[in-house]
């Protein structure tokens, strides 16, 4: 499954989620066709593949520990990071401190990942079952989670004042606890919060789960303010809400950096464009001494015939490079890539997948004939009257290997997330002035004129598939800018047109 969304008004970002294999591995290819207005000159003409490349970022993370509370408060899971922190606890304060200060704080951070992800999910339940007026269910679904969180967080509470007990303030193990307290605590606010907000048009036959929930969230925002956390609003400091927000966002990116993993970049690419380039002077250069052989042997020497004939030889150097390039890249793509890169586990060292990319603009005729008509759907039926669009192809060789578990560190990893975000600037700068005017003619016969949005629409094509197999899943997104940058994004298909923000 491929998720897209609008990241910035400047920037898409796709997320795929990548199950890593304990008995073999296995091989992915997705590829990206973005379709753009000739008018927009985002072609080969105009823009490099290597400049074009570094549009498109990729970075991987371990997917979010998908533990629910249930097993988060089962005290016989020993991969329950809750759990193991009791543990851990336990043992420090017997003396046995066998358990380094590193994997205590990632269990930290894990905790909290499990908490922020467990939260969207009841989230996504809530709205779905609001929706459907499904109330039993809805009813039972939030007085579990109101229950269960406040039992999970006065545990871990517990374990907090252990540690603040035990180790003097301001020590690192102290202070790890208590960022992922407060982070737990700003997580559980703002998904009591938009919980309560889901259920406006229910208040009338919800209304005790309804206050039970904003009474929650005003609790653990208490709770903060007690604890004299940074993360509340200061009434009498006009800047504390920018660092509150600051302060959230810090938090976020401390507890997942637990899941990011390293990026190795290969260098095997530079080196196959020197051998090839080599190769190719060698050729060239082989070729113009064969010709100075052959033209001093039938000409004369600086003559008019002879300076052709080397000429010509070194006209055809350049070509040779390029033919040869080119040849290769369409015989063996595999082999020969732009770029290729690893993903490595930062707690074990070991390569979880290999991934090689390939960037090529290209004319909308040059793409497979399956993508050309997924790209018309929805669209202009003319659209082979206009100017051919120009096509950004970019494709993702990866390859995930077989992983043994390990249930001493990160007994929860299964699966890794690649997300690929791209800068859309090149689409912009030859875009006309967002403002435009149009006339409307009124009831009463009159002509009211309007202000409206010159926009323009990109078409983005994604497909995944295994290895050397026929499209397993294909998308079709249609993006709306104007020159200020992205407007929306809308899911394009063959039956309903979905709206993304």
């Amino acid at each position: 499954m491929i998720d897209v969304r609008i990241h910035s008004s400047r920037h898409i970002e796709t997320k795929i989620t990548y199950p890593i294999p304990e008995h073999k591995s296995y091989e992915r290819d997705v590829n990206y066709y973005i379709f753009t207005p000739s008018q927009l000159h985002v072609s080969s003409d105009f823009i490099s593949d290597e400049a074009m490349l570094r549009k498109f970022q990729a970075h991987a993370r371990y997917s979010s520990p998908e533990i629910t509370l249930d097993e988060l408060l089962d005290r016989d899971n020993k991969t329950s990071p809750l759990v193991l922190l009791e543990s851990y606890v336990q043992a420090r304060i017997s003396g046995r401190n066998d358990v380094p200060d590193t994997i205590f704080i990632n269990e930290l951070q894990t905790l909290a990942n499990s908490f922020r992800h467990e939260s969207q999910q009841i989230l996504r339940e809530c709205r779905e079952l609001a929706k459907e007026q499904q109330l039993d269910e809805l009813r039972g679904l939030l007085r579990d989670w109101c229950s269960e969180t406040e039992e999970a967080i006065g545990r871990f509470r517990e374990l907090l004042q252990i540690v603040r007990s035990h180790y003097p303030t301001g020590n690192r193990m102290v202070t790890a606890c208590e960022w992922a307290d407060e982070a737990i605590s700003l997580v559980i606010e703002g998904a009591s919060l938009e919980m309560y907000l889901s259920l406006e048009s229910l208040f009338g036959t919800l209304q005790d789960a309804a206050f039970s929930l904003l009474r929650r969230s005003r609790a653990e925002l208490s709770y903060r303010r007690q604890q004299h956390y940074e993360s509340v609003v200061s009434k009498n400091n006009r800047y504390s809400s920018e660092a509150v927000a600051y302060r959230s966002g810090v938090l976020k990116k401390w507890t997942q950096s637990v899941l990011y993993l390293t990026p190795v970049l290969s260098k095997a690419p530079k080196r196959v464009a020197g051998i090839l380039a080599g190769t190719a002077a060698a050729i060239a250069m082989t070729f113009a001494t064969l010709a100075a052989i052959f033209a001093e042997t039938f000409f004369l020497k600086n003559s008019m015939q002879w300076a052709l004939l080397v000429i010509v030889a070194y006209v055809f150097k350049d070509r040779i490079k390029e033919g040869l390039r080119a040849f290769f890249f369409r015989v063996v793509p595999r082999l020969l890539a732009d770029q290729i890169f690893s993903f490595v586990s930062p707690r074990t060292g070991r390569k979880l997948s290999r991934m090689k990319v390939i960037m090529r603009l290209v004319k909308a005729s040059h793409v497979p004939e399956i993508i050309q008509k997924k790209r018309l759907e929805g669209g202009n039926p003319f659209q082979e009257m206009l100017p051919q669009e120009d096509v950004v192809h970019f494709t993702r060789y990866v390859k995930v290997f077989k992983t043994e578990k390990d249930r001493a560190i990160g007994p929860w990893i299964n699966a890794i997330t690649v997300i690929t975000r791209i800068r859309i600037d090149d689409w912009l700068k030859e875009m006309d002035d967002p403002s435009d005017v149009v006339y409307v003619s009124s009831n009463d016969g009159d002509l009211e004129q309007q202000n409206s949005d010159r926009v323009y629409h990109l078409h983005l094509v994604v497909t995944e598939a295994a290895k050397n197999k026929d499209i397993e899943n294909i998308y079709h997104y249609r993006l709306i800018l104007n020159k200020k940058g992205i407007l929306r994004m809308e899911s394009v298909g063959t039956g309903d047109l979905q709206i993304l923000q």
